[in-house]
């Protein structure tokens, strides 16, 4: 087993003997066993191991027991106690999922603070068709059928090539000794059922071989890489890049087919599930704008011809923001500098939509600055009349991502400046302006 250890290695190109190498060592037969090839094959490296407390008394001994194998070794070992039960309720996730992110997150610190390169973890192939066969189960597509990537950043997985079967036996042979989780005993858990129900049977019909297994398996993660390239120059091309914000044409998308695959794949770097996604494409056909779709990430909305793609943002915690008369900045939510001065002969106003000119006698202050709401109406400057607010945005043909973006300064319970865009008639300079009152968008 260690000729085909390090031939797997390096067919790889996994790992070579100037790495720094952490082992995630739970004490169970797997990460045993592959510390002891580590070992044997010549390589140096550290064990880390989390106590997560979840089967009591016997966390602590597992813990006693990787101590000793940093001991029998030689190796520097780091042991950390994880509180995946809190951690779970605190996020409102798994234990499996708690323990997972806990250990992880504190390998990469590891890693980090020790100048490490490589994080190696003891997944085998029986592992890896466990993975298959669950992700199978709740639907997934191609990317979920591949399995447990061998390589992910840092994340190593040295012992993919080997069975469950080929580990038992060389830890027989070598005399290896390790701990037994007695949850590993539990069908309970979906992956421990199918470990011991379903891949017996299953492999027992192929004639007790998995290697027309690892074939497709292999095949498919190659598919997989290979598709992934495809979508990313797809993505490139359909995506594009606005202020703050990307979108995609609908023309673009409904061309398409499979729509709903499509939609699916472009919009996954936004961390939109297939259920959210099949939802958007469903909208796509429907002549309505103003549709919001969530991911954990990002906000889409479905706008007349496009969709818009932004980032989630934390809503303002104040809705409305004061301007003294004595302000001369304001920094939050805009940035804005203000001054007043007297008007001369001369005066003339700048171009350019980013500063307001106003007859600071007409204003009342505080100032508020503001977002527009519906039903908002004010006095263009040069029309006669006012005009809603909702109407001069068509006129603009302002997306709507682009009127959510809108702010307002008013005075008394009179819009002043629709910001960067339009001043108001009823505050404009004229002939008996005394004091010119200017605020300008940085």
């Amino acid at each position: 087993m260690k000729e085909k250890f390090l031939k797997y290695i390096e067919s790889g190109q996994l790992l070579d003997k100037s790495h720094g190498i952490l082992v995630a060592l739970s004490g169970g037969i797997d990460s045993v066993v592959l510390v002891h090839l580590l070992y044997e094959t010549g390589f140096e490296f550290c064990i880390a191991h989390c106590n997560f407390q979840l089967r009591g008394k016997e966390s602590d001994k597992d813990e006693v027991f990787v101590r000793s194998i940093g001991e029998k070794y030689n190796l520097k070992t780091f042991i950390k106690e994880c509180n995946a039960e809190d951690y779970a309720k605190t996020n409102k996730i798994s234990i499996q999922e708690s323990a997972r992110e806990l250990r992880y997150d504190w390998f990469e610190q590891i890693s980090i603070e020790n100048n490490l390169d490589k994080i190696l973890v003891a997944h085998h192939f029986d592992d890896n068709l466990e993975t298959f066969f669950i992700n199978f189960s709740r639907g997934s597509g191609l990317s979920g059928l591949k399995g447990i990537p061998v390589k992910n950043d840092k994340i190593i997985r040295p012992l993919m090539f080997a069975s469950r079967k080929e580990i038992v036996s060389y830890a027989k042979e070598n005399q290896l000794k390790f701990r037994e989780d007695s949850s590993n005993a539990s069908d309970k858990y979906l992956r421990n059922n199918l470990r011991h129900n379903l891949l017996p049977g299953f492999l027992e019909i192929l004639g007790g071989s998995n290697e027309t297994l690892r074939k497709s398996m292999s095949y498919l993660a190659e598919d997989e890489l290979l598709f992934e390239q495809l979508l990313n120059q797809k993505r490139q091309k359909i995506i594009e890049k606005g202020k703050g914000y990307k979108f995609v044409e609908k023309e673009k998308l409904l061309l398409l087919s499979p729509l709903k695959a499509w939609v699916y794949y472009l919009l996954k770097p936004f961390s939109f599930s297939r259920s959210v996604s099949d939802d958007i494409s469903a909208s796509l056909t429907e002549n309505k704008s103003g549709k919001n779709f969530f991911s954990g990430s990002h906000r889409l909305l479905i706008d007349r011809d496009k969709l818009i793609i932004i980032p989630n943002k934390p809503s303002e915690i104040e809705s409305e923001f004061e301007i003294r008369e004595s302000d001369i900045k304001l920094f939050s939510p805009l940035q804005l500098d203000i001054s007043s001065y007297s008007k001369q002969d001369d005066f003339s106003i700048s171009k350019g939509k980013n500063t307001g000119y106003f007859d600071m006698d007409k204003l009342m202050f505080p100032l508020i600055l503001k977002k527009w709401e519906t039903g908002d109406r004010f006095h263009p400057f040069g029309m006669k009349g006012s005009k809603l607010l909702s109407d001069y945005f068509v006129d603009e043909k302002l997306s709507l991502i682009e009127k959510e973006n809108i702010w307002l300064v008013v005075s008394g319970k009179e819009i002043v400046w629709v910001v960067g865009m339009r001043t108001s008639d009823k505050f404009k300079i004229t002939e008996q302006t005394k004091t010119v009152y200017r605020i300008a968008l940085q």
